[in-house]
């Protein structure tokens, strides 16, 4: 998608939904991309491009991690990211605009597996 797609398609968004900051979108896209990254080079085919709720989970958390290490935490929760539930939220508005896809047994639901993303990031970075 091209930079002025992807503009039009969060601004979008977030006309229909405010609940999340501009930003946790971008962070989603990229978490999505880093899951997805992360599976094919554990032997999944790059084709493969299906990642459950649970999976993008995970994947987000590392990344979240990763790439804001201690603090993590802090940035989930300015972007309100707080629970799966929210992820999904998120997952699902990308869906809904076209920037992601689904699969046709994929679920809102399947993000409720989520925990309370604030304590697990506050875990992993030791705080």
């Amino acid at each position: 998608m091209e930079e002025l797609e992807w503009k039009d398609s969060l601004l979008r968004i977030l006309e229909r939904d405010s609940r999340y900051d501009a930003h946790a979108y971008i962070f989603m896209n990229s978490a999505v991309s880093y899951t997805v990254n992360k599976l094919s080079k554990q032997g999944r085919p790059l084709g493969t491009r299906h990642v459950s709720g649970a999976q993008l989970i995970q994947g987000m958390l590392e990344y979240a991690v990763s790439t804001y290490m201690c603090l993590a935490p802090d940035m989930l929760r300015y972007w309100n990211l707080l629970s799966g539930r929210d992820a999904g939220n998120i997952v699902y508005n990308l869906i809904e605009e076209g920037v992601l896809s689904a699969g046709p047994n994929d679920r809102i639901e399947d993000f409720d597996c989520g925990p309370d993303l604030i304590y697990v990031t506050q875990e992993i970075v030791g705080r």
